[in-house]
């Protein structure tokens, strides 16, 4: 899901509805247990005051239980602005009323589903997914090469070094095909990771034949592959594992730059004042926020992204002539997206983390 996406929500007019509901299905009783909790949060939004038409709206939107999902609701006015689902069932079902949308837990999660591709290889060709969001592949496509001969065979002859040569090149030109497809279809989900399964000389042969750009995010990993042997929960392991290896390295990365900036004292906010400053002029390239914000903790928000502050009075000294007060991270999020800049979370026991759980990366310096 592109920022531009979740910065229109934040641009309605609210108040909001925003629902963040376990829709798990890993237990017999999964639809029957998704109904009480739905009941429950019905009568919570009724007894909230949310209007019938944007209950009944919700209830359309909400869907079934599957695969240990999250569903995001995000309503107003009658009408469901969002609604997706998520692989990781939420900590709990929560439901937040206010003037903006709660979609910092929906920044979050989605900062941990990188795009990336799947390919699932033989020799003959290969079935390729692209994920970016959710559980459901964003694009999918399958190649399989009919050229003949694709199989060596233990035979002597005058001819048999000639057959095995040809089917090396069969093999070739089904490595080509499938680089081409998985190159198309990596440049449309700007495609972060390419991991791949299958057999061992396709999987060679694919790498080899794979575009510069797409080399050094090229990634085998360990399963069946592309035919249904039961190796799925496999593969599925080993890209949730790669990709959790990529974030925490990133992770890493980003902190020791914001270390290093604050020890400049250059590029780099820190602490809720420093921050929002930095957010009402669009200085910051990447937002920072740890798990040990203080997530109560309010601000001030008015019209435009930019228009932030601790307090209401410094708002209006901006000549905001009437400032909102929201969660603080909701707030500082809301901002960052609308400026272009990026949203990182990380942990906060690291020692590199910025104080007060909330820092940033700037553009530039003052």
């Amino acid at each position: 899901m592109e920022a531009s996406t979740l910065s229109k929500l934040y641009a309605l007019d609210g108040p909001f509805t925003t629902i963040y509901l376990d829709t798990h299905s890993d237990v017999e009783d999964a639809a029957e247990q998704l109904e009480i909790r739905w009941k429950n949060v019905v009568r919570e939004l009724e007894e909230s005051g949310v209007d019938a038409a944007t209950i009944e709206a919700l209830s359309a939107a909400r869907g079934e239980h599957g695969r240990g999902n999250t569903r995001v609701l995000v309503a107003a006015h009658g009408v469901v602005h969002l609604a997706i689902s998520l692989p990781q069932p939420p900590p709990r079902d929560e439901v937040a009323i206010g003037n903006l949308p709660r979609l910092v837990p929906l920044v979050d999660a989605l900062g941990l589903q990188l795009p990336h591709v799947v390919v699932l290889a033989d020799r003959k060709g290969a079935d390729i997914l692209a994920y970016t969001a959710g559980p459901d592949p964003d694009e999918s496509a399958s190649v399989t090469n009919d050229r003949f001969p694709d199989r060596k065979v233990h035979a002597g002859g005058w001819a048999a070094k000639r057959y095995s040569n040809d089917v090396e090149e069969t093999w070739e030109a089904s490595a080509r095909d499938v680089a081409e497809v998985v190159d198309r279809i990596a440049r449309d989900v700007d495609a972060r990771l390419v991991l791949a399964s299958g057999d061992e000389r396709a999987l060679q042969l694919l790498g080899q034949h794979l575009p510069t750009p797409l080399v050094d995010r090229y990634v085998t990993i360990a399963g069946g592959g592309r035919h249904e042997d039961g190796s799925d929960e496999l593969i599925a392991d080993e890209v949730l594992r790669v990709l959790g290896e990529t974030i925490a390295a990133d992770t890493v990365e980003l902190l020791e730059d914001f270390a290093q900036e604050r020890g400049q004292n250059d590029r780099a906010a820190e602490g809720a004042d420093a921050v929002l400053a930095a957010l009402r002029k669009g200085q910051v390239a990447t937002l920072i926020l740890t798990d040990i914000r203080d997530q109560a903790r309010t601000a001030f928000f008015g019209p435009d992204p930019t228009h932030v502050a601790l307090t209401a009075t410094e708002l209006i000294d901006l000549g905001v002539e009437q400032p909102w007060e929201g969660p603080l991270d909701e707030i500082a999020v809301r901002a960052a997206l609308g400026t272009g800049a990026a949203v990182k979370f990380v942990g906060g026991g690291m020692e590199q983390a910025p104080a007060e759980g909330i820092g940033a990366l700037l553009r530039y310096s003052d």
